[in-house]
């Protein structure tokens, strides 16, 4: 059975807090919250401060997902901010294995985020240095686009790479995800589904969220 990430980026943001506690009590197993800078991708989205404040109102622990440039500049902020896990895209930052010890020297959970353009096959070079991997469906930072199939031959490469190296970490799903892909995605192994739209922008968040812990 995988856990579910709930991506805050489809909340009504004026509902964020009581629709989080909403889908916690469902049993939502982790909060994912999508930082956007405005240059790696054109949204602008949450700082430093809504992870303060997410904090003191959910005991899940919360995933940020920086889809920005130079990653590096802004974990200390996020750090501080309270974040339990920080993954960064690995096509924005020129030193991944730099930012994973970084994100590890703050005391953190340190992932690796890969995009629907870009192949697995660095990762038998950074497994040792992650705590988890994201595999995105869909481009970053743009909504309303097409799944992209791929992320199934390439969920299961990951975990040749896995098996071949003896490195294994959880990895997680990130774009289009609702029962219909998350029922593939999982018996292809993902271990996290991450859902936004299908959670938030659905008629029961609790439904919703329940219906992807079955899978």
């Amino acid at each position: 059975m995988a856990k579910v990430s709930v991506s805050i980026l489809a909340c009504d943001q004026t509902r964020i807090g009581e629709q989080v506690q909403e889908a916690e009590r469902a049993g939502a197993d982790v909060v994912h919250i999508d930082v956007m800078d405005g240059v790696y991708v054109e949204n602008v989205t949450f700082g430093p401060q809504l992870v303060t404040d997410l904090k003191k109102i959910t005991r899940l622990p919360l995933s940020v997902h920086m889809e920005l440039l130079r990653p590096e500049t802004f974990l200390p902020m996020f750090a501080r901010a309270g974040a339990d896990i920080i993954t960064f895209q690995l096509d924005a930052c020129p030193n991944p294995i730099h930012m994973l010890r970084e994100i590890h020297k703050a005391g953190l959970k340190a992932g690796v985020g890969i995009g629907p353009a870009y192949d697995v096959e660095s990762l038998k070079y950074l497994l040792h240095h992650m705590d988890g991997l994201i595999l995105m469906s869909v481009e970053p930072g743009y909504g309303g686009q097409t799944f992209e199939e791929s992320v199934y031959e390439k969920l299961r490469r990951a975990r040749e790479i896995m098996d071949e190296t003896g490195y294994h970490v959880p990895v997680s799903v990130d774009g289009g995800v609702n029962v219909q892909t998350g029922r593939r995605l999982v018996e292809a192994g993902a271990d996290v589904l991450i859902a936004g739209s299908s959670v938030f922008q659905s008629d029961s968040i609790t439904a919703a969220v329940k219906g992807l812990k079955k899978l």
